[in-house]
């Protein structure tokens, strides 16, 4: 009979053992962007990294708090088929900025008062695009960007980069959120797109 016991505690302990295999887990560790470039687009990347490397201070910028208002709206269709409504021009008090953003999504970092002219200069200018810098965000509490502007008195394309930083924001925040509570911590012109 403790024969008998022994050997169906054994054969239960075996049939019952998990079935999960346990793995060492991967992270994601961060590199560096280093030459040789692929493409222009790696090759601009790198410079995004070396100019916060050596250029980045942390500043403090004041949200606008004039009148912001929405100018100029049309509806066009994303990627994925729905419609979206775009914003043509953003008046800021007296100031107006035309926008023309491929992802619509940051719209509300203007919206917001974040992003504003004198933020950016004194002149006339059109801001042609915004794309996040994902490659170089660290930190939940902290995005960096890439924003594109054209100014009638310089030829060339004008590239910014900036960061906004949420210190509420943790890895569940959507960009939403994130862009509603963030600051704005850096900015400065970094190159001219030739």
């Amino acid at each position: 009979m403790k024969k008998l016991t022994l050997i169906l505690i054994l054969i239960l302990s075996v049939g019952c053992s998990s079935k999960t295999k346990t793995q060492k887990a991967i992270t994601e560790q961060k590199t560096e962007l280093k030459p040789p470039f692929k493409n222009q687009g790696e090759q601009e990347d790198f410079w995004a990294q070396e100019f916060f490397k050596n250029e980045y201070k942390k500043q403090n910028h004041e949200r606008f708090i004039g009148k912001i208002k929405i100018l100029n709206e049309y509806e066009s269709l994303d990627n994925n088929g729905n419609f979206i409504t775009n914003a043509n021009e953003i008046s800021f008090g007296n100031r107006v900025v035309k926008i023309n953003l491929t992802d619509n999504k940051f719209r509300s970092i203007f919206e917001n008062g974040i992003l504003y002219p004198d933020l950016i200069s004194e002149k006339y200018f059109k801001i042609w695009d915004l794309e996040e810098l994902t490659f170089l965000n660290n930190s939940p509490k902290i995005k960096k960007f890439r924003m594109f502007v054209n100014m009638p008195e310089l030829i060339y394309t004008q590239v910014f980069l900036l960061e906004l930083k949420n210190e509420f924001a943790n890895k569940k925040t959507d960009l939403t959120e994130f862009i509603k509570n963030a600051e704005l911590t850096f900015m400065k012109r970094a190159w001219s797109m030739i």
